[in-house]
């Protein structure tokens, strides 16, 4: 055996006795046993950067849905607070129709607006009253702020009102200001005009209109309108007055039917 096979055998040989001594203390030893450990803090790396690259994205997720879940929350509150304020200025309404009725002995009925019908040659609305409520053809319609038609027909539990805008309706009247009477008649807009009156030419814009009662239908002393313009027709010889009502129909919810007193 060389010099260099005696230095190798007696390498192996003190290994081994190594390893018996190791093994004989320590028990059997396991190869990996010493690759655990960094394997292990491999894994644990892995795992954390993995869960680092993944938050991010987690938390802008969960952000989103509380986002959402805020939107709806909005949304509902909103929505609500719409509901209220519609009430609100319902109530109101009402306690300003009521308030009206104990001054009126022409009081008929409070009645809620169902329908609106704008076309320009029939200017109507339906109201949830009828002849069961005391509403008959003909009675005045009006609001706290002035009138607004008359009943065309009525059924049992609702009635149509003709409008003061609709062509074929017209209305005693009278200045407020200067006691000018006329006819105040509807063209299909959101306006009126006034005819046939005496001195025509002492309207001025800005004069008040009022019922005069003398067509025998409407009670006296209703707000009307205000008049928008008053101008000097070459081709006839009264002026043309346009008429502005103080209750434009198409933002009326609710109504009060009147009559004359003879008529109750």
């Amino acid at each position: 055996m060389t010099k260099k096979g005696q230095v190798l055998f007696l390498l192996y040989l003190f290994l081994s006795i190594s390893l018996m001594t190791v093994q004989s203390i320590k028990g059997p030893v396991q190869p990996l046993f010493f690759i655990r450990y960094p394997l292990n803090y491999i894994n644990e790396a892995v795992t954390s950067l993995v869960y680092y690259i993944k938050k991010p994205f987690i938390v802008a997720m969960s952000l989103e849905r509380h986002n959402e879940e805020l939107k709806k929350e909005v949304e509902t509150l909103l929505l609500k607070k719409q509901e209220y304020e519609e009430k609100s200025i319902e109530n109101e309404r009402l306690r300003e129709l009521l308030s009206l009725k104990q001054e009126l002995p022409e009081y008929v009925a409070t009645a809620k607006v169902v329908s609106k019908n704008p076309d320009i040659w029939a200017q109507t609305m339906e109201i949830n009253k009828g002849y069961k409520d005391g509403i008959k053809k003909d009675m005045a319609v009006r609001t706290v702020l002035g009138l607004i038609g008359k009943i065309k027909k009525s059924d049992a539990h609702y009635s149509t009102v003709l409008l003061l805008t609709d062509v074929s309706s017209s209305v005693a009247v009278k200045s407020h200001d200067n006691r000018t009477e006329a006819i105040l008649s509807g063209v299909g807009e959101d306006y009126c005009i006034l005819r046939h009156g005496l001195d025509m030419e002492e309207v001025a814009a800005g004069d008040t209109m009022i019922t005069s009662g003398l067509d025998s239908l409407y009670p006296p002393g209703i707000p009307v309108g205000k008049v928008l313009s008053a101008e000097k027709n070459p081709s006839m010889l009264e002026q043309d007055i346009k008429v502005g009502l103080f209750a434009n129909p198409l933002k009326i919810d609710e109504v009060m039917v009147i009559t004359r007193r003879r008529d109750m």
